[in-house]
């Protein structure tokens, strides 16, 4: 019972480590929004106040960021986990002079050299089975894959016994793998096919 509750704990830890979400209103007094990020956030925006609204990416190398045009009235809430460097730019196309912004993406490993996590995978490209190598001295990790569009598709917590996932089933493309251990982070891009 103590080694079961020990994992859950454990998996919970590593669960709130793994990724910082930022919520942001998103409302005629939403103007010029500034938010960085690191590769792996995730930013939530809830529709408040009065109106319709909708949030469209303008530029920006996260080609999944935005919801479409539908106009949506307070209380609803669009969430996208961020994957990719760079800065993205979006608005409320009926409203672009009191709502629009920027999202900066950074690496994680612009942080602090002190928290990348380094670890090599194989074979990339992948059909079946995606091998994580950990560095020396880690003995647990979360594993995280996100697709383009920044959602998590599957995750493992991995040991240096069983250093596995398996992809078969995710569709073929490329993907993000996060593995985060100890305070400490790494991404890297794979493909699938």
């Amino acid at each position: 019972m103590k080694k079961t509750l020990l994992l859950f704990f454990t998996m919970i830890s590593f669960t709130l480590s793994a990724q910082t979400t930022h919520n942001l209103d998103w409302s005629f007094n939403s103007a010029d929004q500034d938010t960085t990020i690191e590769v792996g956030d995730t930013v939530e925006w809830t529709w408040s106040g009065s109106g319709t609204h909708n949030l469209l990416r303008l530029t920006g190398p996260e080609t999944g960021f935005g919801v479409d045009a539908t106009r949506y009235p307070s209380g609803h809430v669009y969430s996208y986990t961020f994957t990719t460097v760079g800065v993205n730019t979006y608005e409320c196309s009926p409203h672009p002079d009191s709502m629009y912004g920027t999202i900066t993406v950074t690496s994680t490993a612009g942080i602090s050299e002190n928290n990348l996590l380094s670890f090599e995978m194989y074979p990339n490209p992948v059909s079946d089975v995606l091998n994580i190598q950990l560095p020396t001295g880690t003995e647990k990790a979360e594993v995280g894959v996100f697709d383009y569009t920044g959602r998590l598709v599957t995750s493992k917590i991995i040991s240096s016994n069983d250093t596995s996932i398996d992809v078969q089933k995710l569709s073929n493309g490329i993907y993000l793998i996060r593995v985060s251990s100890d305070a400490k982070i790494g991404a890297q891009r794979f493909i699938k096919n």
